[in-house]
């Protein structure tokens, strides 16, 4: 009897003892007020129509961390998607034609439904068919510089739901997903998105992996590239999704970077000794390396034009 006395204050602490806490989504980014842009005024979707023959796919990169793609050559688009217990999260859905395939893979390969759905800047190529996952109940992130151009260019797809400023944390499924803004590069609003237990990165239009950076940088910000540039060279990572063509490394990185930089010392050199457009861009040198790089022959050009207008609005002679 004085055993079972004994026993019992043990056996009521034991069962006392709080459970541990199941791992729940949580973020703390900065909700938007959604009833403000409810009517607001939206160009055609031309992501939108039918796409039977556009190539997809979903590829498994590390453990529970994924990679989509939509489209072909050139037109490639991607994203990486991480798989949890509680749901999935989704980079950049680019299209909304492909964005309910997508969201019916994930489904039924795993059995989750996608809980964030996360742009990485505020351009249409990329962040189209955001509205598909918001539908069915997916929060919708992006920096909050990226709400401007999605309501004023009246981009056919979800706003965000939650935004943020510099850093955003999102824990979903006992995973942990860091956003980060550096700096103004291809957009103001671009972010780069890390998996910590991965070692991975997306460094969407910014980064690239043996290819030219697209057309003539589009929305670009030279400084900030750089910025941004060096930033992911800092970071411990293996995977760069690149949001196009095939994922980076880290020595690719610091190949564009060279690239890059010896780019826009050129223009500016080329237009301080007082040559013409029609002068410049044909004297402007590329390495051996460089000219096997996917789109070379199609960007070579472009970018010429893009650094040009760049260093002309950027500087000042005697005038």
């Amino acid at each position: 009897m004085m055993r079972a006395l004994v026993r019992l204050p043990m056996l009521l602490a034991v069962m006392l003892v709080p459970l541990a806490p199941t791992a729940r989504a949580a973020d703390d980014g900065i909700a938007v007020d959604q009833a403000q842009y409810a009517n607001r005024s939206l160009l055609p979707d031309f992501t939108g129509g039918d796409c039977p023959d556009m190539p997809r796919g979903l590829e498994q990169m590390k453990g529970n961390l994924y990679r989509h793609t939509s489209g072909a050559g050139l037109a490639v688009h991607s994203g990486l998607v991480l798989i949890t217990k509680e749901g999935a999260l989704v980079i950049d859905p680019a299209a909304t034609c492909t964005a309910g395939w997508l969201r019916d893979e994930i489904r039924e390969r795993f059995n989750v439904p996608v809980k964030y759905v996360v742009y990485t800047h505020g351009h249409a190529d990329h962040i189209s068919g955001g509205q598909v996952f918001q539908k069915d109940g997916a929060i919708v992130v992006a920096n909050q510089r990226a709400v401007e151009p999605i309501v004023g260019e009246k981009i056919p797809t979800a706003v965000p739901d939650r935004v943020f400023d510099q850093d955003m944390e999102i824990t979903l499924g006992g995973e942990t997903v860091l956003l980060h803004r550096v700096a103004p590069s291809h957009s103001d609003s671009m972010i780069m998105v890390l998996f910590p237990k991965y070692k991975a990165l997306q460094c969407t239009d910014v980064c690239e992996g043996k290819s030219m950076p697209y057309n003539d940088f589009l929305d670009f910000y030279y400084p900030g590239w750089i910025e941004t540039l060096d930033w992911v060279l800092l970071q411990d990572v293996d995977v760069i999704d690149i949001g196009h063509y095939s994922p980076a490394t880290k020595p690719d990185i610091a190949a564009e970077r060279a690239y890059m930089v010896d780019l826009h010392q050129q223009v500016l050199d080329l237009v301080r000794a007082g040559q013409s457009w029609d002068q410049l861009y044909r004297n402007v040198k590329f390495n051996d390396e460089t000219k096997k790089w996917i789109g070379f022959d199609t960007m070579r050009v472009l970018n010429i034009m893009g650094m040009y207008r760049w260093v002309s609005n950027h500087r000042r002679g005697e005038w």
